[in-house]
């Protein structure tokens, strides 16, 4: 069983909205950043993968969080392999 951790990203990018969007809106979630003058903010959230499946809301619902980081990972990772947790 392969798990991994992937950190969220975040970037800037300057341009058109529906260019942005057209380019990016499939992966990012965009927000307007500044007052109209063409900067964008673009962000992916952390994900955990078991076997190249999601397991992000299951991890955060389970231990009760909001944000997925790489401590809760971890925990994750080791209540797994205990069997704490049984997928």
């Amino acid at each position: 069983m392969q798990i991994s951790f992937i950190p969220s990203e975040s970037m800037s990018v300057q341009g058109k909205k529906h260019e942005i969007y057209k380019k990016y809106g499939k992966e990012w979630s965009i927000r307007e950043q500044g007052g109209g003058n063409g900067n964008w903010l673009l962000t992916k959230k952390s994900d955990i993968l078991v076997d190249g499946k999601s397991y992000r809301s299951f991890v955060l619902e389970h231990y009760k969080k909001s944000r997925l980081t790489e401590n809760l990972a971890n925990k994750f990772r080791e209540d797994l392999t205990s069997g704490a947790i049984q997928l």
